[in-house]
C-alpha cells in the first residue's frame, strides 16, 4: 500500500502540531503517492481551510506538467495545504502568490543566500531550484470548491541525496547554507505564510508584494525561452499584477500566461 499513516513527525504529533501552527488540521504520513492527492481527498471529505498534509516520503510526487519530483525520506518538506477561497484570480497568480510567501518565509533559513522566485512555480537560490510549487484547483459551479497547494521543499539534503540528472541544478538549505534548519520550523513558517497570503487571493498583486516579487524575479532581465504553443525567445522584463511574465522580442512585449521558461546560455542566446 502506498499510504502509510504516521503517529508523529520530527518528535510531534498531528495534534501537536495543528496546535502550535494554529491550524485546524494537520494530517501525517510515513509515505504516500503524492501529498496533493492525499489533501484533495480530505477537500472532497470537507476538509477545512488550512488543513495540511505531510509526508517523510512521497514515491509519486510530482510537479508542474507532470513532471516527477523527487521526494526521499527524511530530508525535505513534502506538503499540501488545502484552500477555500471565496474567489479565485488569474490561474497564473495564485503559484506566483504560494511561490512568494514561501520565499519570503524561508529567507530566514536560507541565509546569507536570498530565496528567488522563478516564474512560474518554482523557488531558487543561487539559480539552482530549492523548492516547487504546485496548485490544483476543484471547481463547482462558478466558483471554486478547494484548491490544493503543494510545496515540496529541499531542506536537509547534500549533493549526492539528488538523483545524478539534478546534481547540477538542485540544491537544499544545509547545501546553501552549511547548516540544516530543523524541518518543523521550516513548515511552520511556509505553512503560516503561505494560508496568510493565498487562504483569500487578492484579485491582482498589490504594491508591497510586486515590490517583493521584482526583487526576487530570478528571470528579470535575463534572456529567456518560453516553451509553448509558440515558442518565444527575449529578455524577460517582469511580473504583472496578475502573474503574467512580461518578454520582451522583437521590439513587443508579450504577457505570458502558460508554458515553461528556460534561462539562456550566452551560447544560446
Amino acid at each position: 500500500m502506498t499510504e502509510r499513516p504516521a503517529e508523529r513527525w520530527e518528535g510531534s504529533s498531528a495534534a501537536e502540531l495543528a496546535e502550535r501552527w494554529a491550524l485546524p488540521a494537520v494530517h501525517l504520513y510515513d509515505r504516500v503517492g503524492s501529498t496533493n492527492d492525499v489533501a484533495r481527498r480530505l477537500a472532497e471529505q470537507g476538509a477545512a481551510a488550512g488543513t495540511v498534509v505531510i509526508a517523510d516520503e512521497q514515491v509519486a510526487g510530482r510537479g508542474r506538467g507532470g513532471k516527477g519530483w523527487a521526494s526521499p525520506p527524511g530530508l525535505g518538506i513534502w506538503m499540501s495545504l488545502v484552500l477555500r477561497p471565496p474567489s479565485l484570480p488569474s490561474p497564473g497568480l495564485l503559484p506566483i502568490l504560494v511561490g512568494l510567501a514561501a520565499a519570503e518565509a524561508l529567507d530566514s533559513y536560507a541565509t546569507p543566500a536570498r530565496v528567488m522566485v522563478k516564474w512560474p512555480n518554482d523557488l531558487q537560490i543561487d539559480g539552482r531550484k530549492l523548492a516547487g510549487v504546485l496548485c490544483e484547483a476543484s471547481w463547482i459551479a462558478d466558483g471554486p470548491g478547494f484548491v490544493v497547494a503543494g510545496i515540496g521543499i529541499n531542506v536537509l539534503h547534500t549533493s549526492s541525496d539528488f538523483p545524478p540528472e539534478l546534481c547540477d541544478t538542485a540544491t537544499s538549505l544545509r547545501i546553501a547554507t552549511g547548516a540544516g534548519p530543523p524541518r518543523e520550523r521550516v513548515a511552520a513558517a511556509v505553512a503560516a505564510a503561505v494560508f496568510r497570503t493565498a487562504g483569500a487571493p487578492p484579485t491582482e498583486l498589490d504594491p508591497r508584494l510586486l515590490a517583493s516579487l521584482k526583487e526576487r524575479d530570478a528571470l528579470l532581465g535575463r534572456r529567456v525561452e518560453v516553451q509553448a504553443a509558440q515558442p518565444i525567445r527575449g529578455i524577460a522584463e517582469g511580473i504583472t499584477a496578475s502573474g503574467a511574465l512580461l518578454v520582451r522580442s522583437d521590439g513587443m512585449v508579450h504577457a505570458v500566461t502558460s508554458g515553461t521558461v528556460r534561462p539562456l546560455a550566452p551560447a544560446d542566446a
